[in-house]
């Protein structure tokens, strides 16, 4: 508790660690919005990158389907024309060997071509396996990566909500803190604070000053022990004295 023998004193300290600790409140905001545009920005282009994957197997497996739809349709066209050729050929109606010969060697050429289309189509169908576990893969991912950005966001968006809270309630408490200062040591702040990187008043521990721990002489002591009106200075730092207990 403050001694009643310069109240004035002990208000201007409050007023002057209360901008301090709004000081420290703006920064650390100001750093969160920072890191927050940073930290979103990355979780964001990843989240892009893992939907442009899933994107791109997406199309890869929907040329795979359409790829063995038309090779199963080929497959189908060859056995069809297969069929007319056997059924031509154990029909009784072809006699001459040449015809017999010629008849022969379609078969032959579609039976090679059907069976070049089904090898390509059994290896077509386990790509196209294999690109839709990959596709599962990556789709999962994407969710996985969206829901960290989710909630990434929400963490950082209560964050600096709170931040601006309590910059909000210092901020209140800094002008209510100012309106009550008298206007001599206002102004004693407002000239001595860039000088004295904001700490321009100081209360004595062990007889020494709050910030430069210098021994205060009995004279100067006695001073502010009394009271009064003025600012009484250390000697060493410059900055204005008050006693507390």
């Amino acid at each position: 508790m403050v001694m009643d023998n310069n109240p004035d004193l002990s208000l201007l300290y409050r007023y002057q660690e209360a901008r301090r600790r709004l000081a420290v409140c703006a920064k650390q905001l100001a750093a969160e919005v920072e890191g927050r545009q940073k930290i979103l920005a990355d979780l964001e282009e990843r989240v892009r990158a893992a939907q442009r994957a899933t994107e791109q197997l997406q199309t890869e497996c929907a040329r795979l389907q359409r790829e063995n739809r038309r090779l199963e349709q080929e497959c189908q066209d060859y056995e069809a024309q297969l069929r007319d050729l056997e059924i031509t050929l154990y029909s009784g109606k072809i006699s001459a060997p040449k015809e017999l010969e010629q008849l022969q060697r379609r078969i032959a050429a579609y039976q090679t071509a059907k069976a070049g289309r089904e090898e390509k189509l059994l290896n077509q169908l386990y790509l196209l396996e294999t690109k839709e576990q990959e596709l599962a893969k990556a789709e999962k991912q994407a969710a996985a990566r969206q829901t960290k950005l989710t909630a990434a966001a929400a963490e950082v968006a209560r964050r600096v909500d709170s931040l601006q809270q309590r910059c909000a309630q210092l901020e209140k408490e800094v002008a209510e803190l100012e309106r009550a200062l008298p206007e001599s040591l206002k102004g004693f702040y407002q000239r001595s604070t860039e000088a004295l990187q904001g700490i321009v008043v100081v209360p004595i521990k062990d007889e020494t000053c709050g910030f430069c721990h210098v021994i205060i002489p009995p004279a100067v002591l006695e001073k502010v022990k009394k009271g009064g009106s003025g600012v009484i200075l250390c000697e060493n730092c410059g900055r204005g004295l008050f006693e507390q207990k």
